[in-house]
């Protein structure tokens, strides 16, 4: 089996790929070891490290090499030996309730994170325009000084800005944003002597 580490810092990644290999050996009932190769750390372009294993072991059955593969997530797999498999209708019933449990789990998984993500979506846009508004609502600004206020560069604010214009929540006039001539006009916050 080949086991790939891609992350940062290099340290990381290096004692991520020990652990998984620690972990491996744990299970000496099942596994053993035979040999292994670990190559060092390699630098890319977009500044992240990556390492591999390639790992010789045994493997008690096939639920052994399952469980392997589906907690460990080898880059590759090669079976050397024995190079015929016979597989009795049980084992491979077993095997496929393994592999559709794993995928009904990722699937779970996948669905609450991406519906958490899409909840932080929606909170965040609200955040930035409430941002956004709250920094033209004493005058009129300009993007960049807009975006100064709320921490966002104009270029990544100009989506949020349109949004407003469109929707009629701000005016637009020339390169100026302020608040709508329909909005009630918000008096000014007074300064703590």
């Amino acid at each position: 089996m080949t086991f790939e580490v891609v992350g940062r810092p290099e340290k990381h990644v290096v004692d991520a790929l020990a652990q998984y290999l620690e972990n491996i050996r744990k299970e000496e009932a099942r596994i053993l070891i035979v040999e292994e190769s670990i190559e060092d750390p390699v630098t890319h372009d977009d500044g992240m490290f990556s390492t591999f294993a390639e790992v010789e072991m045994l493997g008690k059955d096939l639920d052994t090499f399952t469980w392997l593969c589906l907690n460990f997530s080898p880059a590759s797999i090669e079976i050397l030996e024995p190079e015929q498999v016979e597989v009795n209708s049980q084992d491979m019933t077993n095997w496929l309730n393994d592999l559709l449990s794993k995928i009904h789990e990722i699937g779970s998984d996948y669905r609450n994170q991406k519906g958490a993500k899409e909840h932080l979506t929606v909170a965040m846009n609200a955040l930035i325009q409430n941002a956004i508004l709250l920094s033209v609502r004493n005058g009129e600004k300009k993007a960049d000084a807009i975006g100064k206020d709320v921490g966002i560069v104009p270029d990544q604010l100009k989506p949020f800005l349109d949004s407003l214009v469109e929707r009629g929540k701000m005016s637009l006039s020339g390169s100026t944003y302020g608040m709508p001539d329909s909005a009630a006009k918000v008096a000014p916050v007074k300064k703590k002597k």
